[in-house]
């Protein structure tokens, strides 16, 4: 990320909407926005790699933020609230919320703030909230390969709120045993929901 051009690209839209660039407050603005978008926007530049735990305890690479899983036998749900921020791709504004995740784990066990940090990632761009929601769930099914996975997004758009609209949206994504149960094991997906209460 070239941080020299968003500040002058910055500078520019300061100008352009009336204000003075060089009046106390408004003066490092332009630094201050691109550093943001460095820390916040590291979606672009970052991958996930699920890990075993040697693998995590070794040298990783700095463009990758390690998933360490743990051989699991349990088949109990487990639930995730994580709270995030992303910005809307529509209007480059924010939008924050929580994204409650459940998953029925099949031999492998994500850490628990792992799940944190795979909200947060897909978050770490220029997002709408339903393919995010998607993002999460599939990337999880694909990579750890529970027996289910549902993710739950209840997120406040500023961008609507700035328009004079309501901003609360909720999605939701489900896959495997939480689609589809299995005989016999009840609906794991009525349970997660009266578990978070949505």
């Amino acid at each position: 990320m070239n941080k020299q051009k968003i500040e002058n690209y910055v500078k520019e839209i300061l100008k352009e909407i009336g204000e003075d660039v060089e009046r106390e407050g408004i003066k490092f603005t332009p630094t201050r926005v691109a550093r943001l978008y460095e820390n916040t926007l590291y979606g672009y530049r970052k991958k996930l790699q699920v890990m075993n735990e040697e693998e995590r305890n070794t040298k990783v690479p700095e463009d990758v933020i390690p998933v360490t899983v743990f051989k699991c036998d349990s088949q109990e749900m487990l639930i995730r609230k994580v709270t995030f921020n992303s910005f809307c791709e529509h209007h480059m504004v924010s939008f924050s919320g929580v994204a409650y995740v459940g998953i029925i784990p099949n031999k492998l066990l994500l850490g628990m703030n792992k799940i944190d940090k795979i909200v947060k990632y897909f978050g770490a761009r220029l997002q709408i909230q339903e393919r995010m929601t998607n993002q999460i769930a599939d990337w999880i099914n694909d990579n750890v390969k529970p027996k289910g996975i549902i993710v739950v997004i209840k997120a406040n758009h500023m961008c609507a709120e700035l328009q004079g609209d309501n901003g609360d949206f909720t999605t939701s994504a489900v896959r495997g045993i939480f689609l589809k149960p299995e005989p016999n094991t009840g609906d794991p997906r009525s349970e997660f929901l009266k578990l978070i209460m949505v």
